[in-house]
């Protein structure tokens, strides 16, 4: 029998699994979205902004626990990092990240799902995680996007908005 080289899709492999959440809730009519402000030992994206204390906004999101599924990780993640609770609305899509690991000194692929979601109220779950949660803020839209560290969140954060806006024109 003849062996055959066995071709590897590295698109398909990831070092780390996460899910996490674009949380709005309506405030005197209008659409507020939920940034947490961090400082992270992780870099990825070329193009991260970055605020003058070295801090990086983005959307709450982390890793699954073990036998844990995409959504109940993503609303764990969003109560324990924007100490909110939620509930999910629809599913936005994933991300690809190539991280570099400062503590591990290697690099990381890692996917993150994300869930567009509803803000219910909020919460007093305790977080403890190595990174490190500065603050929890609503923004408007353009506020938003403008905060935003990364460009790949940018463009989540605009796709949730045109789902939103289909879901309230119903």
């Amino acid at each position: 029998m003849k062996s055959e080289a066995i071709e590897i899709n590295d698109s398909l492999y990831y070092d780390e699994r996460s899910a996490g959440g674009l949380v709005y809730k309506v405030e005197n009519n209008k659409i507020l979205w939920l940034l947490i402000k961090t400082i992270s030992s992780f870099t990825s994206e070329k193009n991260k902004k970055r605020e003058s204390d070295g801090a990086v906004y983005k959307f709450p999101k982390g890793h699954l626990k073990k036998d844990e599924f995409l959504k109940g990780a993503a609303l764990r993640e969003v109560e324990e990092e924007g100490r909110v609770k939620a509930k999910i609305v629809t599913k936005l899509g994933s991300n690809d990240y190539v991280i570099w690991d400062k503590e591990q000194k290697k690099k990381i692929i890692k996917k993150v799902t994300f869930f567009l979601m509803e803000y219910l109220g909020q919460s007093n779950l305790k977080y403890y995680d190595t990174e490190m949660v500065l603050e929890r803020e609503w923004f408007k839209f353009e506020e938003a996007v403008e905060k935003l560290a990364y460009d790949s969140e940018k463009k989540l954060l605009k796709k949730a908005k045109i789902e939103l806006d289909k879901l309230i024109k119903r």
